[in-house]
């Protein structure tokens, strides 16, 4: 691995497998899945995968479009699902400081930190607007971003508000993306605490 290639941390890898396993005969599409890969990369699943483990960002891009062709319809509609069952699932393991003081502005303020502790050689991310009726989040430095991954961050983000107590009032999406001519990756949606 050079110093300068895009990494994925391994939890992102097991996210997408579970996600797999859960379905209807989910065992037996994770085969379907696996064997659908490229032989390099299913070697790589072959291993076990270690959750803060550092794998190629190719192979986590691989590992989801395959997954949104055979378990959706191959629009990448079915990664923004994944995006919602890894939140839930990541919130669930490994965010337990937020659900004990549960507090979305914080989540979102810490973006930074979260994308770092993912994705290294991956630019940043950075929030730009918190508010209530204005929440914008940009990923910058990272032209390359596959359009699957955006799709997934979406879901990602939903979810993760909804697990750390708000509530959209408009779900984020993302506004502006480089494979779309943009100059950045930048979400915007409008959220509201439970009690609001």
């Amino acid at each position: 691995m050079s110093r300068s290639e895009v990494l994925v941390k391994g939890t992102a890898l097991l996210g997408a497998i579970k996600f797999v396993k859960t379905q209807v005969r989910g065992e037996a599409l994770l085969g379907k899945l696996m064997a659908g890969l490229r032989p390099d990369q299913a070697e790589a699943f072959k291993r076990k995968i270690i959750a803060i483990g550092d794998y190629p960002y190719s192979l986590f891009i691989d590992l989801i479009r395959a997954t949104d062709k055979l378990v959706g319809k191959g629009d990448l509609n079915l990664c923004r699902k994944l995006g919602l069952f890894s939140a839930k699932r990541d919130y669930e393991s490994v965010y337990t400081l937020y659900k004990q003081s549960p507090r979305p502005e914080d989540l979102f303020r810490d973006a930074g930190v979260i994308w770092r502790s993912y994705y290294t050689n991956a630019g940043e991310m950075k929030a730009v607007d918190t508010a209530f009726d204005h929440l914008e989040l940009r990923i910058l430095g990272f032209p390359a971003m596959d359009p699957a991954h955006c799709k997934l961050m979406e879901g990602w983000m939903i979810q993760a508000l909804t697990e750390s107590g708000g509530r959209w009032v408009e779900e984020i999406r993302e506004t502006q993306c480089p494979s779309r001519g943009g100059e950045f990756h930048q979400f915007v949606g409008k959220w509201r605490r439970p009690e609001d």
